[in-house]
């Protein structure tokens, strides 16, 4: 008898409850229940359901696993009782038996490790769905978070910097009153092409949330404000056709750079006041909070009015001191709300 069969047994048994383990603690982390609903994310309840079958599936395998060691067992005290004496054909029916076993678990282990490859590339599809946004094709707010996330434990560690980037797409509400919903949808979509072009530039770029957008980038805040100053102009100077009209969108950023002893609240909340400075000091601007105050960075673009055909461009009326002060209050109190909900 080999025992290359039982090590191949043991090894995919081994790696089969590890996906096993790995993937509820996913579907926890995603849907933070196991039972499917109909207020789940189909995505959601696909990989329920790929677990469910792996666990049934695992479980059957483990029976059959059960079964071989019992029969194994038998055989063995069979063939080393003394007392009994055995002919030739005796023998052999044992060793004809020992023989069979060992060909039925290694055809069932043939088959395990078919389906378990077949279920891993399916969850692993299913996983990558989840952390996708759908209209887009950008990761998700969620798969930001987590590699936001090490990012931070990263920095913590090694004190490896790195600097976050958030965009709005200026006037985007404008576009879906005056061009209709269909035509803002294809307006995130071809922003996000040119959000994809530059990724090879950053940690990760994603779908933030309605028309805003986010990207990490690994380094110094000067490096990724320079790459959003690229961006920046070269969103300004195309045009975007859609259902039948000519639309031209400008964008605002907002860079800041994680800084010591700072936790990623704070620093989300610096690079969004850089985007609120950007948004209400004329719009189509890249602003800097540097840790003190928020900064423009390069030279300020004209704003397009969204109102109004895509060649004309106005240039918004900076807000009075009083009006900056009152919003940035309010929507401090918002971000910290958003903070703390995050983090429950």
């Amino acid at each position: 008898m080999t025992t290359t069969p039982l090590l191949y047994l043991l090894m995919g048994l081994l790696f089969g409850t590890t996906l096993l383990a790995l993937g509820i603690a996913l579907g926890f982390w995603m849907g933070k229940k196991q039972t499917t609903s109909l207020d789940q994310p189909l995505v959601e309840q696909q990989i329920v359901a790929a677990l469910r079958n792996m666990a049934t599936w695992t479980n059957d395998f483990a029976g059959d696993f059960t079964r071989y060691q019992s029969t194994m067992q038998s055989l063995t005290r069979d063939a080393a009782d003394s007392k009994k004496v055995r002919t030739k054909e005796e023998v052999q029916s044992i060793l004809d038996k020992i023989v069979q076993a060992n060909s039925e678990l290694q055809s069932r282990l043939d088959s395990a490790e078919v389906k378990l490859e077949s279920q891993t590339k399916q969850l692993a599809g299913y996983l990558t769905e989840a952390r996708t946004d759908g209209l887009t094709g950008l990761s998700n707010r969620k798969a930001f978070d987590q590699k936001m996330d090490e990012c931070y434990t990263k920095w913590q560690q090694s004190k490896q910097p790195f600097s976050l980037a958030l965009v709005d797409i200026d006037h985007f509400k404008k576009v879906n009153d005056n061009y209709g919903h269909p035509a803002g949808d294809i307006v995130l979509q071809e922003m996000s092409k040119q959000l994809k072009e530059i990724s090879n530039e950053t940690i990760m770029v994603a779908r933030y949330g309605g028309e805003e957008f986010g990207l990490i980038f690994d380094g110094d805040v000067t490096h990724a404000a320079t790459v959003m100053e690229k961006l920046r102009i070269s969103v300004a100077a195309k045009t975007i056709q859609a259902e039948g009209q000519t639309i031209k969108i400008t964008i605002s950023s907002g860079v800041a750079r994680i800084l010591k002893e700072e936790r990623i609240g704070k620093l989300v909340r610096r690079s969004d006041e850089a985007l609120y400075s950007a948004k209400k000091g004329g719009r189509n601007r890249v602003f800097i909070h540097n840790g003190m105050l928020c900064e423009m960075f390069g030279k300020p673009g004209p704003s397009i009015n969204a109102t109004e055909s895509h060649e004309a461009l106005t240039v918004e009326t900076p807000p009075t001191s009083n009006e900056l002060e009152h919003r940035v209050l309010s929507r401090l109190d918002r971000l910290i709300t958003q903070e703390a909900d995050r983090k429950d």
